[in-house]
């Protein structure tokens, strides 16, 4: 009858028949744990910090002026102000816009953020074009990228006249 050689060595690392051991269960377990709190906590955390900064604001209609006082073929610069409600507070947003027409019946609107980096352009009427005075950027009377590093052109905002008024969509 042959005898079984027992080790030592193998009786202290407390390895099973499938190789798992009790050390390499308990440690799976507990990053296993670890994980699903972490996201938990990480998911309803960044919901929390993130808030609604991917839903897009609501639009307003804003009254620009009298469609008879807007001087025909030239830029007018105009300011406006809304209410805007989020989750937790009401604020109030200011902003620029340019408004033109050739007619005096097809009205453009473009918003006077720089496409770049949010600064406010300016129109410069010696130059018929849009000046940001950030990194002096140029865009045409319609809002196209002239020069500069903006990749996109000023955004242009809907239009309608409304009881003889121009109304434009923020």
């Amino acid at each position: 009858m042959k005898k079984k050689q027992f080790s030592i060595e193998g009786a202290s690392e407390g390895k099973s028949e499938h190789g798992l051991d009790r050390r390499r269960f308990l440690e799976t377990g507990v990053w296993a744990a670890g994980s699903a709190i972490g996201l938990t906590l990480f998911g309803t955390g960044g919901r929390f910090v993130v808030g609604d900064a991917y839903k897009d604001k609501p639009t307003q209609w804003v009254n620009v002026g009298e469609v008879a006082a807007l001087p025909v073929g030239k830029m007018q610069s105009t300011t406006y102000s809304v209410r805007r409600k989020d989750a937790w507070r009401t604020s109030e947003e200011k902003g620029i816009l340019y408004v033109y027409s050739d007619d005096g019946v097809i009205f453009t609107a473009l918003s006077a953020i720089c496409t770049h980096l949010g600064c406010n352009v300016h129109w410069m009427p010696e130059n018929n074009d849009f000046r940001c005075p950030c990194h002096d950027a140029h865009f045409s009377r319609s809002g196209e990228v002239l020069s500069g590093p903006p990749q996109r052109p000023l955004i242009q905002l809907e239009t309608k006249v409304e009881a003889g008024q121009l109304m434009v969509l923020v």
